[in-house]
Parts: C-alpha cells; sequence; structure tokens
C-alpha cells in the first residue's frame, strides 16, 4: 500500500507539472496577444498605411490612390501588419483548446486526489488492524506478569512489617519537611513586597498633600513594576507621566524619594541615611533666568518666588531630618534663600555671591565663569 501511494503521488505530481506548465502557456499568449492588438490598434489608429488592412480601401485622402505603394518601405510595414493578424489569429484559435486542456488536466488531479484519500485510509485502517492485534499480546503478556506480582506479594506480606516500614517512613519524611523549611523559609517574599510597597505608598501621599501637588486627595501607590508613581483616581489611575507641570513633578519625585528613605530608616534597611538635592525650588520661580538672579538673595528670593510652596518645601526637608528620621542628611544646593531662623540655621555656606563668589576676581578667566550658589544641609 505504501508502495501503492508513493506511485500516486508521483503522478499527481507529474499532472500538477503539466497544468501548472499549461497555465504558464495560456498566461504568456495571452500577453503576446495583448501586446501585438496595441501593436496593431496603434498604426490603424493614426492610419499609418494607406490601405485599410481589411478592406483594402484608400485612407490617404490628401496623396493619389497607389502613390508610392511599391516602395520598400511600404511594403514593409503592410507585411508587419499582415503578420500581427495572422499570429492574433492564431492565438485566438488556440486558446479554447488551451482551456479545454488545463480543464481535462485538472479532472485528472481531482481523480488522482481522491485515489490518493483512498488509499490513505486502506492504509490507516491496516495499521490500526495490526496495533490492535498487538495489544491483544501484549495484554496477555501484561496480565501474566500482574498475576506473578499479586502471587510474590501475597506470598512474602508481612503486615506487622510493613506498618513499621511506614512509619518511619513517614518520621523520616517530617523531619525532611522541617529541615527544608528551616532552610528555605516559607516564601512570603511577595506577600512581605506588598507590605512594603503599602507603607511606602501611604507616605508618599503624605508627602505629596505637603506641597500640594495635583491630585494629592487621591491616594498614591508606587508601582513597582513600572517604577513610578501613580494616583489611584475613582475612575482611573493617573501615572506621574501623566500629570505634567514640573511643580506636580517634584512634588512625586521627593514625595517618592522620602518615602523609600523613611521606610528604610524606620526598619533599619542598609540604605545610606543623605539625600542630596540641586536646586529644588526652580520650579516655582517664573524662569530659569530669574531663579538664578536670586543668587541666595533674601530679598529676590521673597520678591520672585513662590514663597508659600518654596517654605513649605524646605519645612518637609527640614521636619523630615529632624522629627521623621533624625540623624538623616539632606544636603541641598539652592539660589533661594528665606529669611526664616530654622532656614537659616540650617545654612552651612554663605551665598557665593560677588564678592568674593565661588572664584575669586583675581583668578584668570574668573570673569567669565557663572555664579554659584549657597549649599544648605539639614
Amino acid at each position: 500500500m505504501e508502495d501503492e501511494l508513493s506511485a500516486i503521488r508521483k503522478e499527481r505530481a507529474a499532472a500538477t507539472e503539466t497544468f501548472r506548465a499549461t497555465r504558464i502557456f495560456v498566461e504568456r499568449e495571452d500577453g503576446f496577444a495583448t501586446e501585438a492588438e496595441e501593436q496593431k490598434s496603434r498604426l490603424e489608429s493614426i492610419q499609418a498605411l494607406p490601405q485599410n488592412p481589411e478592406t483594402g480601401n484608400w485612407q490617404w485622402p490628401f496623396a493619389p490612390e497607389n502613390l508610392g505603394l511599391e516602395s520598400p518601405i511600404a511594403k514593409s510595414l503592410i507585411q508587419e501588419l499582415q503578420s500581427l493578424d495572422r499570429e492574433l489569429k492564431a492565438v485566438v484559435g488556440e486558446r479554447p483548446h488551451l482551456e479545454v486542456y488545463s480543464q481535462k488536466i485538472q479532472g485528472q488531479i481531482g481523480d488522482i486526489n481522491q485515489r490518493l484519500r483512498s488509499k490513505n485510509e486502506e492504509l490507516a485502517a491496516a495499521i490500526a488492524a495490526n496495533a490492535a492485534i498487538a495489544e491483544m499480546g501484549s495484554r496477555n503478556e501484561a496480565a501474566a506478569k500482574i498475576v506473578g506480582r499479586v502471587s510474590w506479594f501475597l506470598e512474602t506480606y508481612r503486615p506487622d512489617d510493613d506498618v513499621a516500614r511506614l512509619e518511619k517512613s513517614v518520621e523520616e519524611l517530617k523531619g525532611l519537611v522541617e529541615q527544608l523549611e528551616k532552610a528555605s523559609g516559607v516564601d512570603d517574599s511577595a506577600e512581605r513586597l506588598a507590605s512594603a510597597l503599602n507603607n511606602i505608598s501611604n507616605q508618599i501621599g503624605r508627602y505629596v498633600k505637603e506641597l500640594d501637588a495635583e491630585f494629592s486627595e487621591f491616594p498614591f501607590r508606587m508601582d513597582f513594576n513600572k517604577l513610578t508613581v501613580v494616583a489611584d483616581r475613582p475612575d482611573r489611575p493617573i501615572p506621574m507621566n501623566k500629570t505634567g507641570g514640573g511643580a506636580n513633578h517634584l512634588a512625586y519625585h521627593l514625595g517618592a524619594i522620602l518615602a523609600l528613605h523613611h521606610f528604610a530608616s524606620v526598619n533599619h534597611r542598609p540604605m545610606p541615611s543623605f539625600l542630596f538635592l540641586d536646586q529644588p525650588t526652580q520650579v516655582y520661580f517664573p524662569s530659569e533666568q530669574v531663579y538664578k538672579s536670586v543668587a541666595g538673595s533674601v530679598e529676590e528670593t521673597e520678591r520672585d518666588a513662590d514663597m508659600e510652596k518654596v517654605r513649605k518645601l524646605f519645612q518637609m526637608l527640614f521636619n523630615f531630618a529632624t522629627k521623621d528620621t533624625p540623624g538623616f542628611q539632606i544636603i541641598v544646593t539652592e539660589h533661594a534663600n528665606l529669611r526664616d531662623q530654622w532656614f537659616q540655621d540650617s545654612i552651612v555656606e554663605v551665598p557665593w555671591t560677588k564678592p568674593p563668589a565661588l572664584v575669586p576676581d583675581e583668578w584668570p578667566g574668573s570673569e567669565n565663569m557663572p555664579v554659584a550658589t549657597p549649599a544648605k544641609t539639614k
């Protein structure tokens, strides 16, 4: 049966190749007929020949009849057009025969496919029959083996010995379970991570409220997978990158950073207990130029900055370092300066304005150096 299937497949492959070649030939003839018809139409449309090739009538009204027809050019053009006519008629005449032949080949392929399906079914039935016969033999062998094993078990079985062996095995497995639990511990890492994130998220909301940022009336959470902060509104959550505004982003960043440090400090986690911030109040000034022009001056700060928000920011940082996590250090480099005593007590460098500035005037090229700002620590 397998040999017959192989022969049928070869026959189908040959018929398929014949059909493919016939279709290619038909497509090429169609292309030739289209091109020849187009060339003939071009010549006829401009009346390139003095006589109509079908009627023989003279079609050059501006020249005497039969003028110049004996010239080599006229004869060549007429012969070319007559050749196109003959070839077109041949192509059109052969097309019906080719279509009939193609249909015949398609029918043969369909018959071959039917024979192939029938032969496959016969082969599958034969294989199934052989498998059933082999299964009957294997079942008898298996039954004999099981009977022998049962007989041997019944002859050697001792109930008391078996119970004792099972009890010993149970004790050994219990000891193994206890050992593995001690070695690895119960894997509650996911629950502990969720608990830590909840505590951190609660702190984020607290700091964001202190800075009066947008969406501060909603709970905040840290998205551990996307490493961002999300405001959980009732209708839909708002991630930090969809909130907009420098003041909002400053509040969310500071809220997340302070919450992380607070959690690490309270739970004695190995995280460095200091934070460095560079020019955080810049978002509270009208422009970067105005912010830089403050240069550590209290008067300029009070004139140009959103004082309420600047004071809230530094007050929050001051409380964090002195009350929330005593001993924590926050270093801030800033242009802004407040006259509040607690703020002035936190300044460790006088404002770097001229004079003396960070770079003295007598240094070469110092006139091109930018004016630096005071450094503060809490």
